[in-house]
Parts: C-alpha cells; sequence; structure tokens
C-alpha cells in the first residue's frame, strides 16, 4: 500500500501565489512591451507602478530595467511607489470614534 504525500496549506497558497505572480508578470512585461514600441511612455510607466503595487519588488525592478534597456539610459523614468496601507481599526461597539 503506498501512502499519499500530504500537501500543507502552506505549500498550496505559495504554490498559487507563485502561479499568480507568474502570470501577472506574464501579463505586464507583454503591456510594457506594447507600451514602449508603441511609444506610450505614461502608459509603460503606469504599467511599471502595476508591477511594484501588485505584483513583487523583484517584479516592479525587472520591469524598470527593461523599460530602461529599451529607451535608453537618456530617458529618466519616474515611479511613484504607494505608500504601505496600515488597515484601520473600526471602534468597538458603543465607542465614539
Amino acid at each position: 500500500m503506498s501512502v499519499m504525500p500530504t500537501v500543507t496549506t502552506r505549500n498550496l497558497r505559495d504554490r498559487g501565489a507563485a502561479n499568480f505572480h507568474a502570470a501577472l508578470a506574464r501579463v505586464l512585461t507583454t503591456a510594457l512591451d506594447q507600451a514602449l514600441e508603441a511609444g506610450d511612455h505614461p502608459k509603460a510607466i503606469s504599467v511599471i507602478n502595476r508591477a511594484f503595487a501588485e505584483g513583487t519588488t523583484q517584479m516592479g525592478c525587472d520591469l524598470l530595467c527593461r523599460a530602461g534597456e529599451t529607451i535608453g539610459a537618456a530617458r529618466t523614468w519616474t515611479v511613484q511607489l504607494a505608500p504601505l496601507n496600515h488597515p484601520r481599526q473600526r471602534p468597538a461597539a458603543g465607542d465614539t470614534p
């Protein structure tokens, strides 16, 4: 009798996150390439910002470097990073805000 290996929730969560980030990287890379080919620099910057915001820091850096290689060093790129959001706590029932 063979024993089925157990898969923990953390492993599944990690795999799901990795799959999501891989798919997001493909979509954003395609969008960046299209924006750069069209000369639409505001859209390219928006795509790079989205990589930082919705992907990973590494993904954002990779796309920023890709844009720099495509456009060249003469172009100045400004990427605005969003601040970390801290969830606001709701006051308990009966408390006044």
